[in-house]
């Protein structure tokens, strides 16, 4: 079953949000110029005062209702939120785009209309929310993985009565997207990836093919894995614990979401490549769904990776953001992919925000190579 759902927040919980920002105990910090102890005090305080006397929660709802705002009752009972952005076309092309954490489907607001304008080839495009993400419902027991994610998506587009579609992600989307592709190549023609999941061969000599400049960027994930992975461990692990204290303080969770748009974007001093506004959005949103904690139980759900490594036939584009926490080589990617795409740009993790209209031409420019008939 398919409805829509206007999306519409009680001024009641809007002011108790600014009262409990304004009633923040502030902890005390050392002289931490460059975020290396976590998100940056003087940061987090104009962040906040922003956040109660600038910021507008009710536009970024119209933003979302205006695209289009619906909820599907999947066949398990779980309800799943998603954007629908239809084009003028009878037979456009359905493109499934999904977000990680500590996204959203507000990733996509500014690159949906982008995408649809320059494409040459009419799109309708979903944006589903995931299990425990926004307004999608938090999943009652264990086992809602990517892979079972994977499941209710395609039921979800089945449902829409497309019959072939496009899968596009990062982040956890990446891997959603390529459960997609792998359950349902029937169904699913093309999967384009602006972080792609590739690990050495087991071979004698797993460098073998690696270029120069690859090997440069594959020491951001080692700089991931050693700098900005605490939160990784503490939501494969214990995510219920750190649940309580970011579901009550809206400061808390502000620091949390916001140091990983300050960390993974490409941005080389204190600021965020993107407005407050977009950064706020996605953090209301997690606030007042209170949907953190069920959010960051998808990466105990995942383990390390929440990814099958087999290969897949389908048509891939690989959109490498050169500041992204994962770059692989292509030859890596190989070994899983049948890659017909791979371009290289500035930018970091959140793409779709960060470099819209790139990541627009390298979806557009995929979907044209696709045989489409």
């Amino acid at each position: 079953m398919i409805n829509e759902f206007i999306i519409n927040v009680a001024d009641e919980q809007i002011s108790d949000l600014h009262n409990r920002i304004k009633h923040t105990r502030w902890p005390d910090e050392i002289n931490d110029q460059y975020w290396s102890h976590g998100t940056k005090m003087s940061f987090l305080k104009d962040l906040s005062k922003y956040w109660v006397d600038e910021f507008n929660w009710k536009d970024q709802e119209k933003k979302i209702n205006d695209i289009g705002s619906f909820k599907f009752k999947t066949n398990s009972g779980l309800s799943i939120h998603f954007l629908h952005a239809k084009s003028d076309h009878k037979d456009a092309v359905p493109l499934v785009m999904t977000h990680g954490w500590p996204g959203s489907i507000q990733e996509f607001i500014k690159i949906i209309p982008i995408i649809q304008k320059e494409s040459k080839i009419p799109v309708d495009i979903i944006c589903p929310s995931l299990p425990g993400f926004g307004f999608s419902d938090k999943p009652k027991s264990t086992g809602m993985n990517s892979k079972e994610i994977a499941k209710l998506q395609h039921e979800l587009v089945m449902a829409l009565g497309y019959k072939k579609y496009v899968v596009q992600g990062g982040d956890w989307g990446a891997t959603v997207s390529k459960w997609m592709a792998e359950l349902f190549p029937e169904h699913c023609i093309g999967i384009h990836l602006n972080l792609v999941i590739a690990f050495p061969p087991n071979t004698e000599n797993p460098m073998e093919g690696v270029t120069d400049k690859e090997l440069k960027l594959l020491e951001n994930f080692n700089k991931y894995k050693t700098q900005g992975y605490g939160y990784y461990e503490i939501h494969k692990t214990k995510p219920q614990t750190i649940g309580y204290g970011l579901n009550d303080s809206p400061v808390g969770l502000a620091a949390w979401i916001s140091e990983k748009f300050y960390g993974w974007f490409e941005g080389n001093d204190n600021n965020l490549v993107v407005t407050n506004d977009e950064v706020l959005s996605i953090i209301s949103l997690y606030w007042f769904t209170e949907s953190i904690t069920s959010s960051a139980r998808l990466y105990k759900e995942n383990g390390d990776f929440g990814f099958s490594f087999n290969s897949i036939q389908q048509p891939m584009a690989g959109a490498i953001f050169k500041k992204d926490i994962m770059l692989p080589p292509k030859v890596w990617a190989e070994n899983i992919y049948n890659i017909v795409q791979w371009n290289d740009y500035d930018g970091g993790h959140f793409a779709a925000l960060e470099k819209p209209m790139q990541l627009a031409r390298d979806i557009n420019l995929f979907i044209q190579k696709l045989n489409l008939d």
